[in-house]
């Protein structure tokens, strides 16, 4: 077979199949194409190899104009962009360059407009009224939520180089401030942050903001950074550690999180994808708490009755949750003689024992977890009178005759647990209803946590404390 072609189309044609016949290898001297050209005949296989060079090169411009094209890799082996050119590059760079538009840029000149900007979103859409912060780079408490600032330079805040702890204010008191501020000391030397800061300037910056608040009672948070300078990793060039403190109080009309006290919660097991802490974080209070937010997602999103999840290793005992200490209330196994306990050997009285996992390097040491246990050991001292008040008709006497620190295995808390309990923040309590589904006890929140939901709210009424 062969085709035939006169001279007056073959021009248009053979500029278009000259350059993919260069690619292909075939030569388009005058012996083959070449001008003048009155008839050539063409056999089938070069027919077909021309027609499939030009299906290529169409498959190719198509390519072009859709999908973005892979980058080259430059030096490093890292993607370089490649520029390209003529009317499409043109429209391109117009339509990037109209996605700016609409966006303000806003100079040192434009302070009042700033400040309405973030006035209209900050102040309005928060839960929290955050009344006082101080920032040792002013040395100084702002009261105005909108100039409430940290450097986006801050190692704190874009490499989470930073640590952090708490405070309570009740009835113009602070409390429990050594054991936490002992620990952001303790947690900043382990993060290797070299700062100037004492116990007495911390204190100092606490008290500071506390009074220009205002508050009789409120919540305080505090961190030390490594402060601003760069967007390096090391923190070698940063200009100096920064000291942050915020008093704030949650609105009254914020949506709540978590379910009343005596409706208790509903938790579950966290999974694998949110795995434990290594050591050296879950020892201290890292300004990243990437690992508890997630476990926390996990148990709102399974029922919306639990907010913190649970953690348990490999081998079944139990961590703790996402911002909270875990406590268990297990039946004396073998009870002893009542009488040592303030109630008679006839008496009806359950001995309970409270059992919370060992700081072992696993989880955080919890201030609010040390001190239920202490109360709770002053508590046996007196009996079953000391949880008299929080019984409900027809529960049975109780008596906690031993708290203590030990692990604690899941499978033997589903089983046995005649109570679990979250302590957090210094006197929050919440009790667990139902753990992955299982009922713990009676399925409702039990005299133990009533106890320990009064014990630790009580310590904020007894005078001790900073004044402020």
């Amino acid at each position: 077979l062969s085709l035939s072609m006169s001279s007056n189309p073959i021009g248009g044609f053979q500029n278009k199949i000259k350059q993919p016949l260069g690619c292909l290898g075939l030569g388009l001297g005058e012996g083959a194409l070449g001008m003048p050209l009155q008839r050539k005949a063409i056999s089938l296989s070069a027919f077909i190899g021309i027609v499939g060079a030009l299906i290529i090169q169409r498959k190719h411009k198509n390519r072009d104009r859709g999908a973005p094209r892979t980058s080259p890799r430059g030096e490093h082996g890292l993607a370089t962009s490649r520029r390209k050119s003529g009317a499409g590059s043109q429209r391109d760079e117009e339509s990037l360059m109209g996605l700016a538009h609409g966006i303000a840029v806003l100079h040192a000149s434009d302070a009042d407009e700033i400040e309405r900007r973030l006035r209209a979103k900050l102040v309005p859409g928060s839960a929290v009224e955050i009344l006082a912060m101080y920032s040792s780079l002013l040395d100084a408490v702002v009261t105005d939520p909108a100039h409430m600032t940290t450097p986006i330079s801050d190692h704190l805040v874009h490499r989470g180089h930073g640590v952090f702890d708490t405070c309570t204010l009740r009835h113009n008191r602070l409390h429990c401030t050594d054991e936490h501020i002992d620990r952001l000391l303790r947690s900043a030397a382990a993060a290797r942050i070299h700062h100037g800061f004492t116990r007495a300037s911390i204190l100092r910056a606490i008290l500071a903001a506390a009074k220009a608040s205002g508050a009789s009672s409120a919540c305080v948070r505090y961190w030390i950074g490594a402060g601003p300078g760069d967007f390096h990793w090391l923190p070698d060039r940063c200009v100096e550690a920064t000291l942050y403190v915020v008093v704030y109080n949650e609105k009254p009309s914020a949506r709540k999180l978590e379910p009343s006290f005596d409706a208790g919660l509903e938790e579950i097991t966290v999974t694998p994808k949110v795995p434990f802490k290594p050591p050296l974080l879950a020892g201290l209070k890292s300004n990243n708490y990437l690992i508890n937010c997630l476990s926390g997602m996990e148990s709102y999103a399974a029922s919306k009755r639990g907010c913190y999840g649970i953690q348990v290793d490999e081998k079944g005992r139990v961590g703790e949750g996402a911002v909270c200490s875990a406590l268990f209330v297990f039946e004396q196994e073998a009870s002893s003689n009542g009488a040592s306990n303030g109630t008679s050997p006839d008496e009806e009285v359950r001995h309970l024992v409270v059992a919370t996992p060992r700081f072992d390097g696993t989880i955080l040491a919890g201030t609010t977890a040390a001190a239920a246990l202490a109360l709770l050991n002053e508590a046996s001292m007196l009996g079953a009178s000391a949880f008299d008040q929080y019984l409900r008709p027809g529960e049975t006497r109780v008596v906690v005759v031993d708290a203590r620190q030990r692990d604690v295995y899941a499978a033997e808390a589903k089983e046995k647990a005649r109570e679990m309990i979250f302590v957090a923040g210094d006197y929050k309590v919440h009790g667990i209803v139902r753990w992955d589904g299982t009922a713990i006890g009676q399925g409702s929140v039990g005299p133990v946590a009533r106890y320990l939901n009064h014990a630790l709210e009580a310590r904020m009424h007894q005078g001790n404390g900073v004044a402020v």
